[in-house]
């Protein structure tokens, strides 16, 4: 019985209850039709993620509660480990949490972006900076090719005169902006925009993560192109190296997640900012109203 019902009960003389009780389920049945359980959720989930949304925005990152394990994350980097193991490769990197894809300079470990292991830190970073969040396939992708650098990094290999003589050298300028030749023999084909033009240190990466990847049929695909003697090179690093310790384990990680002290929205901000998004920062379109 609603407090309709109840309340206007109370106050009915007993000559009339027959006729208030039914009146008063009248009105009782009217308002519960007019509060409505889907209408009370709706304002209600609307609320609270408007509410969660504000409180991450202004939250520092470092203090952000994210971690790989037991994000879609883990799996992907346990499924790199098995394909290492596969490859008869013992070196496994270490993964972290930073701003972006990618190793640090000569230090044998995989940055991950932070806001990939929360799913609605991903949609707020997507609507408000325009960053593509990538899908599985894209990541495993990725963590073969940061694989391939900390694989190079923690052998050494750079440094060795087979390695520039396939590769080039290693302390050529790296470019921001680099201009590709589509479809050149001479490299493989792994991330989109022809990645492995961009320098000689992601030409080593990204024909290691095509000879990692199962069944590319890499020997087939290339066969007859100079890209072929970048793979075989490849695979005769890996089976010099795959069971010996590395040579370098750790070193300095770039901006890790525990030195990124700035606000999600101060970093959201700061991102746009260098993309060249100018749209003003704006959480919903009208007050508490959340973005999504």
């Amino acid at each position: 019985m609603s407090l309709c019902h109840r309340t206007c009960l109370y106050f009915a003389p007993l000559q009339k209850l027959i006729i208030v009780f039914s009146l008063s389920l009248e009105r009782s049945n009217n308002c519960e039709r007019n509060m409505s359980a889907p209408e009370f959720r709706e304002v209600t989930n609307e609320e609270s993620a408007y509410s969660e949304q504000r409180e991450l925005l202004s939250s520092k990152i470092s203090e952000l509660p994210l971690t790989i394990k037991e994000s879609h994350l883990e799996a992907l980097v346990l499924q790199l480990y098995e394909e290492l193991d596969r490859a008869r490769i013992s070196f496994k990197p270490n993964v972290y949490l930073s701003d972006e894809w990618g190793c640090p300079d000569r230090v044998p470990v995989i940055a991950i972006p932070f806001y990939l292991v929360n799913p609605t830190i991903s949609n707020l970073t997507r609507q408000l900076t325009g960053i593509k969040i990538t899908d599985e396939a894209t990541e495993i992708m990725l963590l073969r090719h940061e694989a391939g650098h900390a694989f190079n990094y923690a052998y050494h290999l750079y440094k060795t005169p087979g390695w520039r003589r396939l590769f080039g050298q290693f302390s050529q300028p790296y470019k921001a902006k680099y201009t590709p030749v589509p479809f050149s023999p001479k490299f493989v084909q792994h991330l989109p925009g022809w990645y492995a033009q961009r320098h000689p240190d992601d030409d080593f990466a990204e024909t290691f993560a095509i000879w990692l990847t199962p069944d590319s049929e890499w020997q087939e695909r290339y066969i007859n192109t100079p890209a072929l003697a970048k793979l075989v090179y490849v695979d005769k690093m890996a089976r010099q190296y795959g069971q010996l310790p590395p040579d370098v384990t750790d070193g300095k990680l770039d901006k890790p997640i525990q030195e990124l002290t700035m606000t999600l929205e101060e970093w959201i901000e700061k991102r746009r900012n260098s993309d060249g998004v100018k749209k003003k920062l704006k959480l919903g379109a009208q007050q508490n109203k959340p973005i999504l």
